[in-house]
């Protein structure tokens, strides 16, 4: 996998700042206890225990999603981001990253899978961490899958370019979100990506982006009654394919059923940015 990379983030990613941590000998040593900690607040099931441990941004940004969906960040829930956390200790460590108060680590492990031609494959793992109030807390993980080795026979790296822009080691710690108001309508987004990236914009809301795969996900921020604005950029990624990408939005009438209220699948000139207003009348 590969996503376009983002010339600033490069040179950032070089910058390595010690300053911050709780024993500058050992900043690994205070990462991997401050992912520790993250690890054992989600198996507590404890939100307070879980805040503690979490970025500003990424616990106000999840309680946030779930209210959106009309929802709430149950212990159950909780329990289950303990499960999905990956076990480090299992993994080989390849390097640690910082730019002032921001940091990532990156390992790396065999993966089940195998490629086309049955060769081994690996998944890399990369944290990102933030220093909030004198104490270092993950502000998120990204699970990166590669070949084992590249046509050379030498190993594969991990390339920065796959991070999304909010993972980026770029020294800013982002303000935790604040609480939604109700939507005035729920909707679902679709989107198609397979041999493109995608990346979706409503009412100048992210709405993320997606690379080489297919999801549906909540509208972010919901939509509004009347006129919205949408922007969609696509961008080839390496390899060939026939499929072309498609955005299409969904809501929930009245009558409980789902109604199509927009739908983008260009045929030619697909690469590049794309702004249009649709209408939802419920």
């Amino acid at each position: 996998m590969r996503l376009q990379s983002i010339g600033v983030l490069i040179v950032l990613l070089v910058l390595f700042s010690v300053q911050s941590y709780s024993d500058e000998s050992d900043p690994r040593k205070t990462l991997e206890e401050a992912w520790k900690k993250y690890v054992k607040a989600c198996q507590s099931g404890e939100r307070t225990e879980l805040e503690a441990a979490m970025s500003s941004f990424q616990y106000g940004s999840m309680v946030n999603s779930f209210a959106n969906a009309k929802r709430s960040l149950t212990k159950e829930m909780i329990k289950g981001m303990a499960r999905q956390a990956p076990d480090i200790s299992k993994m080989q460590f390849v390097k640690l990253i910082a730019n002032g108060p921001t940091a990532g680590m990156i390992y790396v492990s065999d993966s089940e899978e195998k490629d086309a031609s049955n060769k081994p494959r690996v998944t890399f793992t990369f944290i990102k961490f933030v220093n909030e109030s004198s104490a270092w807390k993950v502000d998120g993980m990204m699970n990166v899958g590669n070949v084992k080795y590249q046509k050379d026979g030498k190993r594969t790296e991990f390339d920065f370019s796959d991070l999304p822009p909010v993972l980026a080691i770029d020294g800013m710690v982002r303000k935790a979100p604040t609480s939604p108001t109700p939507p005035e309508v729920r909707g679902v987004l679709d989107v198609f990506s397979y041999g493109y990236k995608t990346t979706v914009a409503i009412n100048g809301i992210e709405q993320g982006t997606t690379k080489g795969a297919s999801r549906s996900a909540l509208v972010k921020g919901g939509l509004k009654k009347g006129k919205n604005e949408i922007e969609i950029v696509f961008a080839g990624i390496a390899g060939k394919t026939d499929s072309k990408p498609s955005v299409k939005i969904r809501v929930l009438t009245e009558e409980k059923k789902e109604m199509e209220i927009f739908k983008y699948e260009p045929q030619k000139e697909i690469e590049g940015k794309h702004t249009f207003t649709f209408e939802v009348n419920k």
